[in-house]
């Protein structure tokens, strides 16, 4: 699905897939937000991609938004296309070392399937850029679903776009913000909500996460909601957190 001019959703719920993919095509190379976990999610996802014609285009760079499973099982093997693995520094160990109660974003663990570990080629942190076709992403660490939870952001066709991950989806016809999963092995809610505070002043046209709908407008509105979804669901006084 064509998301708008260069960049296509090739994997996610329209499909049937519980992870949203995104392809970027920067210049003569492709970025890919995230790989998806099986085999087959892998076949569709370059089943959709040689669908736009995006195949005759080399993936440079995998970009991982974090370590659970479903959004990075398929990293390897983009990796022996001879794209470039980045991960944020702090989720890179887990991913590179199959690090099975991190990496599973569900219980019970032993009926995930193999996990084939991934070098991290490029491990990031707040303020790194990726550099590619004449793009530029933006490296904005967001930590509290996973210590290591980064965002993307790239500006567009005069657009800001945030690829937001596990952290940041949003709700039933861009009503509201949804919060990340709390149920990971590192989730903290202290970091999480720092990190809320912290997004919910930035500016953004369009939020692509890593679950549920796509924000196409007002994304800078669906980012300050985030705060008030905290605030109401954990429901500490003055925000002192438990």
């Amino acid at each position: 699905m064509q998301v708008m001019k260069n960049i296509y959703q090739v994997l996610g719920g329209a499909y049937a897939n519980i992870a949203n993919i995104f392809v970027i095509k920067a210049g003569e190379e492709l970025v890919l937000i995230d790989s998806a976990e099986t085999e087959e999610e892998y076949e569709l996802i370059l089943e959709n991609m040689a669908f736009w014609g995006l195949d005759r285009y080399p993936v440079s760079y995998v970009l991982l938004s974090h370590k659970h499973l479903n959004h990075i099982g398929n990293a390897y093997r983009f990796r022996e296309m001879g794209a470039k693995i980045v991960a944020g520094a702090q989720d890179a160990w887990a991913i590179e070392n199959g690090a099975l109660t991190e990496i599973c974003d569900f219980a019970p663990f032993p009926i995930k399937r193999p996990y084939v570990p991934c070098k991290i080629d490029r491990k990031v942190k707040d303020g790194d850029k990726i550099e590619v076709g004449g793009l530029s992403f933006e490296v904005i660490e967001a930590p509290g679903h996973t210590d290591g939870s980064v965002f993307y952001r790239l500006v567009m066709e005069e657009k800001v776009i945030f690829f937001t991950g596990d952290v940041l989806n949003v709700d039933r016809d861009c009503k509201e913000a949804l919060l990340g999963w709390e149920g990971g092995v590192d989730y903290n809610r202290e970091k999480f909500f720092e990190s809320i505070k912290r997004f919910s002043r930035f500016q953004c046209d369009i939020i692509l996460p890593g679950h549920y709908q796509l924000c196409m407008q007002n994304g800078s509105r669906i980012m300050n909601d985030a705060y008030r979804v905290a605030l109401t669901k954990w429901r500490q006084p003055s925000i002192g957190l438990e």
